[in-house]
C-alpha cells in the first residue's frame, strides 16, 4: 500500500495499554444526558481534569469537534470549545501529555491550519496532534455555506488537505499544488513544527473509505468497535490491509463504572433511562447513518440507542474496576494499542478511574506505575 511515512513521534513507549481523555472540549462530553452533573467544560474544570491525567501518567487528550448541537433539551447542548485555541491552553498550562486538535478539514484552509498546528506545537515543545475528520453533519456544513460532498468525495478532499499540510511541515522550499480540490501558488509555511518530524495524524474513519484513507495518510486509526467477540478478526484484517505501513490502532470509548456491578448498572440506568435527553440521541442516530461505519441493523436496535445515549456510539467499557480493566484487557489481546475514554462527569468519574482502575490495569501488565517527575 502507498502512503505518506509515518512520523517517529509516539504517544509514549512505556505502556502495552495507553489511554487518554477524549471529547471532555464540549458541554455534556459524550453522555446524552440531562443529569445535574452533566459535564461542565468550563476553562477551570478542563485544566484540572488535564493536569490530573497528566499527573496520572495518561498519554494524550482528544477533544471532539463540532458547532451545532443534537436538537436536545440540555441547555448547553451543542456547546463546543474550538480545539486547535482548546489545544494551545492545554499545552501551555501543561508539560508531559500530548494534546490533539480536531479539525473538520472542508470548514479550514490548510495553508491557514498548517500555521496554527505548528504553532500549538512550538508552545508545547513537539506535544501537539492533530485528528483530522472529514465531517458528517449536514447541518454543519449548511451551516458554515460549504458544499456537502458525497461521502468517498469527503475523504479525497481530506487526502488532498493532509497532503498540503505535511508538505508545509516538512519542506523547505515553497511549491505549487494543482489538485481536484485545491490549486495553490508558492505554498510556504514557517516556523516548522518543534523537532525533527513532524505532528502525529490520527484519523478516526471506520466505513471502508475512512478507514483506507488511514491506513494511507494517518500514523494511528482510532477504529469503532461494534462488537468485542469479532474484534481480534477485524483487527486482522486492519493489520493485513496495512503492508508496509504498519500504524497503531486505537479504539474510542467510554466508561462506566463504580465501586460495584450493581451501583454500575444503576448509574447507566440514572443517567440515560431517568435523566437521558432522548431527543439527542434520535438525533445522533439520524446523523450516524451519513457515518456509513456502523451496520444499519445495528444502528437501529435498542441496545445501540443506548449506547448513543451514554457515550455517542463509542464502545461502553461498564462495570466494578476489575469489570472494567477485564474489558480492557480483552481489547488489548486483540491487538488494540490503545483507547480514548469519556466520563460522564469527568472530574467526579477521573477519581475511581486513577484510584482504583489504573491501578487494577498495572497489576495487570497493561500499564506500568507512573511516578510524578520530582
Amino acid at each position: 500500500m502507498n502512503g505518506h511515512p509515518v512520523t517517529s513521534r509516539t504517544l509514549g513507549q512505556r505502556n502495552k495499554f495507553k489511554l487518554g481523555l477524549f471529547s471532555y472540549n464540549t458541554y455534556g462530553g459524550l453522555t446524552n444526558t440531562l443529569a445535574p452533573e452533566r459535564w461542565d467544560a468550563s476553562w477551570d474544570n478542563t485544566v484540572a481534569l488535564t493536569k490530573a491525567a497528566e499527573d496520572a501518567g495518561l498519554e494524550f487528550v482528544l477533544p471532539l469537534a463540532g458547532w451545532l448541537g443534537h436538537e436536545g433539551a440540555a441547555p448547553t447542548d451543542g456547546h463546543f470549545h474550538e480545539t486547535m485555541a482548546w489545544a494551545a491552553g492545554l499545552l501551555q498550562a501543561t508539560s508531559r501529555i500530548n494534546v490533539f486538535a480536531t479539525i473538520h478539514v472542508p470548514f479550514l484552509n490548510p495553508v491557514f491550519a498548517a500555521k496554527q498546528a505548528a504553532t500549538c506545537d512550538h508552545i508545547g515543545n513537539g506535544r501537539f496532534g492533530l485528528n483530522v475528520v472529514a465531517g458528517y453533519n449536514r447541518d454543519e456544513f449548511n451551516m458554515l455555506g460549504v458544499d456537502y460532498l458525497g461521502h468517498e468525495e469527503r475523504y479525497a478532499y481530506l487526502e488532498e488537505w493532509l497532503t498540503l499540510v505535511k508538505r508545509m511541515w516538512t519542506e523547505e522550499a515553497p511549491f505549487d499544488f494543482a489538485g481536484e480540490h485545491f490549486n495553490l501558488k508558492g505554498v510556504w509555511s514557517k516556523p516548522r513544527p518543534v523537532g525533527p518530524d513532524r505532528p502525529i495524524v490520527v484519523s478516526a474513519g471506520s466505513s471502508p473509505a475512512g478507514r483506507s484513507f488511514a491506513l494511507r495518510q494517518a500514523d494511528a486509526l482510532f477504529m469503532i468497535i461494534t462488537n468485542l467477540d469479532l474484534l481480534a478478526d477485524d483487527l486482522t484484517q486492519v493489520r493485513a490491509s496495512m503492508a508496509d505501513r504498519p500504524i497503531e490502532v486505537y479504539a474510542s470509548g467510554h466508561v462506566i463504572c463504580r465501586k460495584t456491578k450493581k451501583e454500575t448498572e444503576e448509574y447507566l440506568h440514572y443517567l440515560v433511562h431517568e435523566q437521558g435527553d432522548w431527543a439527542a440521541g434520535e438525533y445522533m442516530r439520524k446523523s450516524y447513518e451519513e457515518i456509513k461505519s456502523i451496520p444499519d441493523a445495528v444502528l437501529q436496535s435498542p441496545e445501540f440507542l443506548e449506547r448513543l445515549m451514554s457515550g455517542h456510539g463509542t464502545f461502553r467499557v461498564m462495570g466494578d474496576p476489575d469489570e472494567v480493566v477485564a474489558t480492557f484487557q480483552r481489547i488489548s489481546d486483540a491487538g488494540v494499542n490503545g483507547m480514548a475514554v469519556a466520563l460522564p462527569s469527568y472530574l467526579a468519574d477521573f477519581e475511581i478511574f486513577r484510584d482504583e482502575v489504573l491501578p487494577r490495569m498495572e497489576a495487570a501488565g497493561l500499564r506500568e506505575k507512573f511516578v510524578l517527575p520530582e
